[in-house]
């Protein structure tokens, strides 16, 4: 039934894919009270469950993996509509700060009129890039994308469902781009759908999302909205993560696949990389 849901949301356009949302949450929307950093159930368009709790959870593994501190400058790859942003306000310093862009103009709007118009170290930038999940017509290629920020320029990146969204030639320039503006050292907490043996075996008989066509270096669930989920074969991803000078310090398994996870126990699978 799950699986059908999701058909026909992806056969809609995509402006009515957020239309479709709005008016299933209007009714929570007028009736509920909200916390003011967290948007309206109809707006967020990032994916389900608890707004609050999921980005709680997520920084703290931003704060076992990421070496932070209050003075940190961090970046937030497809920031969304600012889940991760949120658990930062109450722990960064004013001299921290953190970046965060999107491709959807509706989070980046959100965000900027709650979050930095309360936290002026928090910033929230618009890049519209080609992606058929989230923005109709044809756009610039995140593969062509120069990141807006100089050379290593801060200390902790992350991308929550962000690489589980895009093609191979997008994930490698990003790959790039991450370690242009990563400090030396410096930590880049990134999430994937993982394919190797173990993956690939249980998904056939346990999986929550199944893999079904085929590429070369990669497979997806829908064929016709490509980007709505992505997984990427292990040897392929590790290899040019060593091409692009990152150090993989830790594999922590999803349970997207049906295999038993990791310490974390997380959907998508998480890697910690080390820029060298």
């Amino acid at each position: 039934m799950k699986s059908l849901t999701r058909k026909i949301f992806y056969s809609l356009p995509v402006s009515l894919r957020y239309w479709v949302r709005k008016i299933i949450y209007l009714p929570h929307d007028l009736l509920s009270k909200r916390n003011p950093l967290v948007p309206p159930k109809g707006k967020i368009f990032i994916g389900s469950g608890d707004f609050l709790r999921i980005g709680n959870q997520f920084f703290q593994y931003f704060n076992k993996f990421g070496n932070i501190t209050p003075d940190s400058s961090v970046l937030d790859i497809g920031c969304g509509i600012g889940r991760m942003a949120v658990p930062f306000t109450s722990f960064l310093s004013s001299n921290g700060k953190y970046e965060g862009f999107d491709i959807v103009k509706s989070g980046i709007d959100w965000c900027t009129k709650n979050i930095t118009s309360r936290y002026p170290n928090f910033h929230f930038k618009l890049i519209p890039l080609q992606n058929d999940l989230y923005i109709d017509g044809k756009l610039e290629k995140a593969a062509h994308l120069k990141f807006p920020y100089d050379n290593k320029s801060f200390d902790f990146v992350f991308l929550t469902s962000v690489f589980t969204h895009m093609l191979e030639d997008d994930v490698m320039n990003y790959i790039s781009e991450i370690h242009r503006v990563l400090k030396d050292d410096s930590i880049c907490l990134a999430t994937f759908f993982i394919l190797d043996e173990e993956s690939e075996s249980a998904m056939k008989t346990n999986g929550v999302k199944q893999f079904n066509f085929h590429y070369e270096h990669y497979s997806l669930m829908d064929n016709r909205v490509k980007e709505a989920n992505v997984a990427y074969r292990k040897d392929f991803l590790f290899e040019n993560l060593k091409k692009y000078n990152f150090e993989v310090l830790n594999f922590i398994r999803g349970n997207w696949s049906g295999l038993t996870t990791g310490e974390l126990n997380e959907h998508q699978d998480i890697l910690i990389l080390k820029k060298l």
